[in-house]
């Protein structure tokens, strides 16, 4: 048995990943277009999108480019997976009380091994093909709830314009900075409370 299953390394992986991708998540949402201007929205009273407000949210994410910008925020945010996750399972690791520094040094090499497998994970989620069309379809209730159809069209008349192609041009690093951004003020609270976690597990009972 490797010192990664004896230290039950895989589960601490999947919190790793698992916390990872909510990370990831949170940037992707934060910096989506739809999102960053929704601070003046009113959210519309409605059930389900007209067909007007249909037609407009599809308008809006031809202007947008909608496939090629959350293809090209996916690749930023994947060249930073690496780094992040091996920061995550560092602080894991080299804050577990109940490994010597032998056994932290053996868990760190096993970690960096299961790194591949998070990648190819996280790869093969975010290239299915069906995946973008998926998040547009979700789009268009997202916009109806909070905008008009009218707004819809100011927003698509505006990507349209130099400042809104420029936005939409720095969106991928944008994103993939926010969700280093969310890594870094994250993880380290997840980290802390799952230590709480695993201490008061391991204590024996009064």
């Amino acid at each position: 048995m490797s010192i990664y299953k004896s230290l039950n390394i895989p589960h601490a992986m999947r919190k790793i990943v698992a916390t990872f991708f909510a990370a990831f998540s949170l940037a992707f949402l934060a910096t989506l277009p739809a999102l960053a201007q929704s601070t003046q929205a009113t959210p519309a009273r409605q059930a389900a999108p007209s067909p007007a407000m249909k037609v407009a949210v599809r308008r809006m994410l031809d202007a947008m480019q909608f496939p090629q910008l959350t293809r090209n925020i996916f690749d930023q945010m994947l060249q930073s997976v690496p780094a992040m996750i091996r920061q995550s399972a560092q602080q894991q690791i080299s804050g577990n009380p109940n490994l010597d520094e032998q056994r932290k040094a053996r868990a760190l090499a096993s970690a960096e091994e299961e790194i591949p497998l998070a990648i190819a994970t996280l790869t093969q989620v975010l290239a299915d093909p069906t995946l973008i069309d998926e998040l547009g379809d979700e789009m268009v209730p997202l916009y109806a709830r909070f905008y008009t159809v009218p707004e819809v069209e100011q927003l698509t008349a505006f990507y349209k314009t130099p400042l809104g192609r420029k936005m939409l041009a720095t969106m991928p690093q944008l994103s993939a900075e926010s969700m280093a951004i969310s890594q870094r003020v994250l993880i380290p609270r997840v980290n802390a409370v799952l230590d709480q976690v695993m201490r008061a597990a391991t204590q024996s009972p009064q």
